[in-house]
């Protein structure tokens, strides 16, 4: 299952900048308790919040990641050792499918036991659905029942976000 609260329209973009690139943390707030509504609305069943990871420089930059940011205020035990982020990607704004998909190749690496476990996997927008795919592969891989995703917004089919 995966559900997104808003369409990626220009509201949502300045959003999800804001909190990305202007330090406006306090937006993840706001966002997480739109997540929880669209969690208990959706009926998702999983047991363990799991934000996208972020490479360490990444992380060191920007000095948060907003997917963990966002998944604090789910409600839900958050886990963030089950997966790591060994390779630094490009920036995915403004690739194709099949370039996000050749650029996350050997991104993600489970580093924690995902055995039996339902997981909801939580990001701030849904594009192609790569990242996420990718990720589901390897906790599927990892022995995990079930993955669900949850992200702030979607892009439609056929839209470029900038």
């Amino acid at each position: 299952m995966a559900r997104s609260a808003v369409y990626f329209s220009e509201s949502a973009r300045e959003i999800v900048h804001h909190l990305k690139y202007s330090d406006r943390i306090s937006l993840a707030q706001p966002i997480g308790r739109l997540l929880r509504d669209v969690m208990e609305r959706e009926h998702f069943n999983g047991e363990l919040i799991v934000p996208v990871p972020l490479h360490r420089t990444r992380l060191r930059e920007r000095g948060f990641n907003q997917a963990e940011l966002i998944a604090t205020e789910l409600g839900l035990p958050l886990e963030t050792r089950p997966l790591q982020r060994g390779k630094k990607t490009a920036t995915q704004t403004g690739l194709s499918r099949s370039e996000r998909m050749k650029n996350l190749s050997g991104a993600f690496r489970l580093r924690g036991a995902a055995r039996g476990l339902s997981m909801i996997l939580v990001d701030d927008v849904f594009t192609t659905g790569a990242t996420m795919n990718e990720i589901a592969r390897i906790l599927k891989r990892g022995g995990a029942a079930r993955v669900e995703v949850l992200t702030f917004a979607r892009v439609p089919d056929g839209i470029s976000p900038r």
